[in-house]
This record gives C-alpha cells, sequence and structure tokens, in this order.
C-alpha cells in the first residue's frame, strides 16, 4: 500500500470533532460543546439512526486519531506526540532501557527519574491530560447512544467507545498507583463516565484501584458485546480480538490466571507468530506485519510525520532521522539483558553486538549510521530514500497473547505452560529447548521472554510494577549512564506517578495530602 497517497481527509474529521469534545484546561468538569444539544442527539437515536451515526462517525475516528496526535499539551513539545511517546518515557523508567546521551533533554528526565520531581511540571500533567481527553471524547459518545439501541452500527461505535475509555483508564490506573495485588483499596484516579454530573466532576476524589479495574472490565465486557459480530476494515481499529486482548491484560495484573488465559488464548487465534528472521528484518514499522493485531496508520501527511522530528522514529529508532540518530540520543538495551540472550536466538540482532569499537557502522540504502554498543536497530527506517518518519505504531501483537496466557498458565497448568511458551519461544530461537521449569522459576522464564520480546513497546513498566521487580541499573559491567545509575526497590515512589497541580486545583475532592509521596 502506497502510505503517501492515502486521503487522510477522515482523520483529520476525526480530530476536529475530538477538539470539538474535548479540549480544554479544566478536562474533569466541562460540557460538551458543539452545534446541536446533547438532547436533541440522543433523540436521533430513535427518530432518525442514520443521522445519528453521521454525527458519531467523525468522533469515533477521532478517538484513534487521537492515538497518533501531535501536540496534546499545547506546548508543541518534542516528545508529545501521542500513545507512543507514554511507552517510550515508561521503558526508560526500568532498568531494562538506556538513552545513549542526554543531548536536547527529551525523555531524559524520564530515564533519570526527574520527572516525579514535582507535581507542577508539564511532564506530570501531560499523561494526565492526554487519557482524560480521550476518556471525555468516549464519554460523548456514550452519553448519545441510549443502552436500548437496536442499531447494529450504533452498537459498534459504542462498543468502540467503551474500549478505548476502559485502554485509557487501565493506563491511569497504572501510571498513577502500584499494581493491583496488594494494592486494591489504595486511591488510583478520579472516575468520570457519561453519567458523572458537573458537580460529581468538580468534588472527584481519587477512586480505589478496585473500582477502576471493576469499570474497566464492565466497559470491556459490554465491548465484548456490542462488537461480537463487527468486521473492522482496518487493524486501527478495535474489534473483538482486540477487547479480549485488553481483558488479558487486565486479567493478569489483577492474576485472575484462568480468565487471563482465556482471553488471551482467544485473542490470539487466527494470529500467526513472525519468524526470527521477519523479527529482526521487518523493522517494526507497518501495519501489515503479520501479527500485528492492533495499530495505528501513521502516513506522510499525519501531523507526526509533518513534524519531521517529533514522533517515535525520530527518538526511538536508531537509523531513522531524528533526535535518536543525529541527535546521539539512541536508545539502547540493557547490558545484561542483552547478555543473556542466546547467540541461536535471532532476536538477538534486533540490537548492536558490543565491540572494541564502540560503535557499528550501519548503511541503509543512502544513509549511513554509526550505531554504539547495544542500540537498538529492532525499530527500523521506514524508507531508504526519504527522510520522512512515517512508521506505523504496533498496540498489540500475537507474540504478547502468547506469553501472557504461558504466564496465566504456569500458576495452574505448568505442562500446558511450557508448551504454549516452546511454540513461541522457538519460533524466534530455533535451538529452544522446551522449559521442564515450573513455579516461581517457569514464570521468570516467561518474564524473561517477554522483556525481551516486547522491548521498547512500552510494556516493561508495568511489568516491573506487575512482578513487584526493583530496578538495578548500578552493575559491573552496566551500560548505564553515570547520572543514571539507580537501583530502587520494588514498589519503590518512583513507580507511581503524581497527581498534576493542576488537578488538585480543578478538582475539589483532591488536595496535596491526597497526593502519591
Amino acid at each position: 500500500m502506497n502510505k503517501m497517497k492515502k486521503n487522510k481527509f477522515i482523520i483529520y474529521v476525526g480530530v476536529l470533532a475530538l477538539f470539538l469534545s474535548a479540549c480544554t484546561d479544566d478536562f474533569l468538569n466541562v460540557k460538551p460543546t458543539s452545534t446541536i444539544t446533547d438532547e436533541r442527539i440522543k433523540e436521533l437515536g430513535s427518530e432518525n439512526p442514520e443521522a445519528l451515526k453521521t454525527i458519531i462517525q467523525p468522533q469515533v475516528t477521532g478517538l484513534y486519531s487521537w492515538l497518533i496526535q501531535w501536540d496534546s499539551y499545547g506546548g508543541e513539545r518534542h516528545n508529545d506526540f501521542g500513545i507512543t511517546s507514554f511507552g517510550l518515557r515508561t521503558d526508560l523508567m526500568t532498568g531494562d532501557m538506556t538513552q545513549f546521551t542526554g543531548n536536547y533533554g527529551w525523555f531524559y528526565s524520564d530515564y533519570t527519574f526527574t520527572t516525579r520531581s514535582g507535581t507542577d511540571l508539564i511532564d506530570t500533567f501531560i499523561p494526565w491530560n492526554y487519557f482524560y481527553k480521550l476518556i471525555k471524547s468516549s464519554n460523548d459518545i456514550l452519553l448519545n447512544i441510549s443502552d436500548g439501541v437496536e442499531d447494529v452500527d450504533l452498537k459498534i461505535f459504542r462498543g468502540q467507545a467503551l474500549a478505548m475509555r476502559a485502554y485509557s483508564y487501565l493506563y491511569l490506573v497504572q501510571l498513577y498507583q502500584h499494581t493491583y495485588v496488594g494494592h486494591e483499596n489504595d486511591p488510583s484516579v478520579p472516575i468520570v463516565t457519561e453519567k458523572s454530573t458537573d458537580a460529581e466532576k468538580a468534588n472527584n476524589p481519587r477512586a480505589s484501584v478496585t473500582k477502576v479495574y471493576e469499570l474497566i472490565i464492565s466497559d470491556l465486557n459490554r465491548a465484548l458485546v456490542d462488537l461480537e459480530t463487527y468486521q473492522r476494515p482496518t487493524k486501527v481499529a478495535v474489534n473483538k480480538q482486540i477487547v479480549q486482548g485488553l481483558l488479558a491484560r487486565v486479567y493478569l495484573n489483577m492474576e485472575k490466571y484462568p480468565e487471563a488465559a482465556s482471553m488471551a488464548h482467544e485473542a490470539r487465534q487466527g494470529w500467526p507468530l513472525m519468524t526470527g528472521d521477519q523479527y529482526v528484518n521487518y523493522g517494526f514499522k507497518d501495519l501489515s506485519e503479520v501479527e500485528w493485531m492492533w495499530g495505528c496508520d501513521v502516513t506522510n501527511l499525519t501531523d507526526i510525520a509533518l513534524t519531521g522530528i517529533c514522533n517515535l522514529p525520530s527518538h526511538l529508532s536508531s537509523v531513522s532521522y531524528g533526535y535518536a540518530s543525529i541527535g546521539n540520543m539512541q536508545k539502547c538495551i540493557d547490558a545484561a539483558l542483552y547478555a543473556s540472550i542466546p547467540t541461536t536466538d535471532k532476536r538477538k540482532a534486533a540490537w548492536v553486538a558490543p565491540t572494541a569499537q564502540k560503535y557499528q557502522d550501519i548503511t541503509i540504502g543512502n544513509y549511513s549510521f554509526k550505531v554504539p554498543d547495544y542500540g537498538n536497530l529492532k525499530f527500523g527506517r521506514y524508507s531508504d530514500t526519504s527522510d520522512d518518519n512515517f512508521n506505523d505504531y504496533v498496540l498489540m501483537r500475537s507474540s504478547e497473547m502468547y506469553l501472557i496466557e504461558a504466564e496465566a498458565l504456569a500458576a495452574s497448568n505448568p505442562s500446558q505452560a511450557q508448551q504454549v511458551l516452546f511454540d513461541f519461544v522457538s519460533t524466534r530461537n530455533p535451538a529452544y529447548v522446551k522449559s521442564t521449569k515450573t513455579g516461581a522459576d517457569l514464570k521468570e522464564e516467561i518474564y524473561q521472554q517477554r522483556r525481551i520480546e516486547l522491548w521498547g513497546e512500552g510494556f516493561s513498566y508495568f511489568d516491573y510494577k506487575r512482578l513487584k521487580k526493583p530496578i538495578v541499573r548500578n552493575y559491573v559491567g552496566t551500560n548505564h549512564n553515570d547520572d543514571a545509575k539507580f537501583d530502587f526497590p520494588a514498589e519503590d515512589k518512583v513507580f507511581r506517578f503524581r497527581i498534576p497541580k493542576r488537578e488538585i486545583q480543578n478538582n475539589t475532592g483532591i488536595t496535596d495530602a491526597d497526593n502519591n509521596n
């Protein structure tokens, strides 16, 4: 498919719709803005469903457009380019990824944990603002589709809005509180639904972790029903299998292992696995990649591409034009993690092997790059003839579902977990021998595979939290920078973002005393 010639009009309409419904500073205490009243829109649901669909369709499109939205905060910050910017931020807040230099500053404060030092910092506010705007837009759709709607298309719209709201709350609950198990009653984030009144939004305390997870599960289960027969036109849209994949993530967090295994197994049906060679050579850049289940479609006309350098390839790819390559801000794999990958594993080629020269010369078409030891080659260059950064972004892969299923089965059926793990790992490492481990040892082996397989895709920070792992960077042979050689125990305060000061000022239900220490 020629990504440079696709008509992006519908995407821009979607973005416009999202901004009309969500652009505000006080995003937890607003009324929808539109040229037609909410009451009249709801009436259309029964009087003229076709007319209602013309209103809601661009709003649904806007939900997906928001995932690749440049400048969601409004400050033209070069680390504000949509959903993948948060995955990169959190990956850098673990021991699995390094940033080669602090040049230009972007994302380095995440790597050195200075982002968390105050509640008034912009980088603390951006994720809160971003996900609550997405929730606001989802709520606007849900508000205008009645519970008893019969129209199939409206049900599909509702299912997608429910899924996107759940997706947003899943991010928020993981960012602003520790993991579910052991913290069920701890304060998480305020809940806002389409039924929340203005008074409730203005005085909205932090809901417990359990309450937020209950909403997430309810939304996703409702979405399963609405999307039961939906045949999506593109991998950009959420369908039943994506909802099952999200539920698998949720149940794994909650250690509800039978449910996690079942949902992951169902979600991956019909989706193949890449070979090891495909893993290395595809370059994680195109939505058509065989095991990508859900992703973002980026073209040369998308805003984040038009910025030139305010996008994921610029900051993550060692061989694309931008901050990582030209700015010498390459993202590298942790040396100990790299050393743990067997030489027979094809994925080892996704990072530069350490050499006496400390750099490796990489040539792609007419472009040459010096990539440092351990620098990542997993995220490739979309074009070898252009500097345009319009790689597509992956949000869910079948590999993740295999790994969730294996981890969930390890608790009750280790032999089956071993088989699922073998089915997956053997596609990457032909020499892999089926594991005979059980219990904690098997779980650790599966976790190790997650660290390798999902590196750079925004999972490691949440895995550290979920499994209560310490951050270890200061060890003999480390490749972490001197100003980032931090070790933190499991569940340290760095594993919780702080509630932004703006929210405390605008929401009387939260005070300074309610913030994360």
